[in-house]
């Protein structure tokens, strides 16, 4: 998995991905065929609004992701944004359950 990079990019992805939420994360992906896997994460600076806390929640999404990489891999290649949408801190365990019951 890498990070997708490029406002193009993303922008494209807003525009045609599919959107899937739960209770935690909003998702956002859209199918390729023949690249690789690709993710974003965001945390929105609203709700969070000290750089620290939104970087300690990216950290533990991204782990979660290169921790859960076979699942994504089930799902086909892609591009996946993932975005935090509740307004609190949740234990880490609670968060990996949540993405692996969204894929």
């Amino acid at each position: 998995m890498k990070p997708l990079k490029g406002n193009k990019k993303i922008d494209f992805l807003f525009e045609k991905g599919k959107r899937l939420s739960s209770s935690f994360l909003r998702c956002i992906f859209l199918e390729q065929e023949s690249e690789g896997l690709f993710y974003v994460v965001s945390v929105p600076k609203k709700s969070f609004p000290r750089a620290v806390d939104r970087n300690k929640i990216k950290r533990q999404l991204r782990e979660i992701l290169i921790k859960n990489e076979e699942v994504f891999r089930k799902n086909g290649f892609g591009w996946y944004m993932l975005i935090y949408s509740h307004s609190s801190f949740v234990d880490f365990d609670e968060l990996n359950n949540d993405v692996c019951s969204l894929f």
